[in-house]
């Protein structure tokens, strides 16, 4: 045989050898950067549910002082304590507006003056 051709036989097999180390390297760098990469988006996930239980609590306590100052017995304080002198209406001061239907909104302003 050609010199060669015998110093590329003996120079195969290295090759094949390197290439082979040369992926299994490269899967196991790929395999500890996606390890890495799920750990990190794990630890994301649980920042962001932290986050996302604080805004809730945060959110039933706003709602719930809402709900108190809504309460009548807190705006019958505070009429007072502001002396706004409110006093329930007579029945003869209350007026009661018609509920609008579709028929208001789609008839011509003309007709509505009638």
């Amino acid at each position: 045989m050609n010199q060669k051709n015998l110093s590329r036989e003996r120079f195969v097999p290295a090759l094949k050898a390197a290439m082979i180390c040369l992926v299994t390297c490269a899967l196991g760098l790929g395999y500890v950067w996606q390890k890495q990469q799920i750990a990190k988006l794990g630890e994301e996930m649980k920042k962001r549910e932290e986050h996302l239980t604080a805004l809730r609590q945060e959110d039933k306590r706003y709602n719930d002082i809402l709900a108190q100052l809504k309460s009548p017995q807190m705006l019958d304080q505070l009429a007072r304590e502001w002396r706004l002198n409110l006093e329930v209406p007579k029945p003869q001061q209350v007026v009661v507006a018609p509920e609008p239907t579709a028929e208001t909104f789609t008839r011509p302003l003309r007709a509505a003056s009638r």
